[in-house]
């Protein structure tokens, strides 16, 4: 398969904390990547590296084999020009926490932002096809809402409508679900699934395991800003090599008694 990410010895730090410590990643066209890990691991820091909403000190980026920065001979990382970066940023869509919709628009007017001033696509071609993303992620009926009438987990669905309309090759997801109640969740997670039966290459941080193993094809436990191990779901759960991972997994699914305690 062809590669849609590839991290090479990527170092990040925040004055002298060292949050990304030589770090490899390869994501496939198609996979599904979860990483997991305990807060302050990383995890967040290498999923904005990869599309410079952080910008590494150290190591080079890839999209589909595109450069996205400068790549020196001493190793230093610097980004593209501004306009360079927003080409290849618009096949990249990206879903936080938090779900920073446009409270003046309704659902219709934040999906087709979008497409309509990145895309400059037709206003009627732009409104078909943010009506075809409110159909997937289930929210065809709440066009012409506004955001502060729906519940968290709605605006959450509204907020991946919004970058699928963008037609990204690559979807990044920054703890979409955190933000949410628990009785939310599920409705959110169920519009990934769906994105992950459909194909799209993703990666995610999350911290809902559950998820991580039925949906992963691969999960990637992080610690200390490095890649401690990675592999399929049914490996890292199952038969974690690393005593990190093992008590982080323990700690982390105790309460469901999914995890042994060895």
């Amino acid at each position: 398969m062809s590669s849609m990410v590839k991290v090479e010895a990527l170092h990040k730090s925040f004055g002298k904390l060292q949050v990304l410590n030589n770090v490899d990643l390869e994501v496939a066209t198609g996979e599904v990547v979860v990483m997991i890990g305990a807060s302050g691991s990383g995890k967040t820091t290498l999923l904005r590296c990869i599309n410079l909403l952080e910008v590494p000190e150290r190591g080079r980026i890839f999209i589909e084999g595109e450069p996205m920065g400068l790549h020196q001979p001493d190793g230093s990382f610097r980004p593209l020009a501004d306009s360079i970066l927003d080409q290849r940023r618009a096949h990249i869509g990206m879903v936080f926490q938090r779900f920073n919709l446009f409270p003046h628009l309704t659902v219709l007017g934040n999906v087709m932002l979008g497409p309509l001033l990145v895309r400059k696509l037709p206003k009627a071609e732009a409104r078909a096809l943010a009506e075809r993303q409110l159909e997937k992620v289930g929210l065809a009926e709440k066009l012409n809402v506004y955001p502060s009438k729906l519940s968290g987990g709605q605006q959450q669905r509204v907020a991946i409508a919004r970058a699928l309309a963008m037609e990204p090759k690559l979807m990044l997801f920054d703890e979409p679900t955190s933000a949410l109640d628990p009785e939310l969740v599920g409705e959110v997670l169920e519009t990934m699934r769906q994105l992950a039966d459909d194909g799209m290459t993703m990666v995610i941080v999350t911290h809902e395991m559950h998820f991580a193993r039925d949906v992963a094809d691969r999960v990637c436990f992080l610690a200390n800003g490095q890649i401690l191990e990675q592999g399929p779901p049914e490996k890292i759960f199952a038969e974690p090599e690393h005593e990190r991972t093992r008590t982080f997994l323990r700690r982390t699914m105790a309460h469901l008694g999914e995890i042994n305690s060895h």
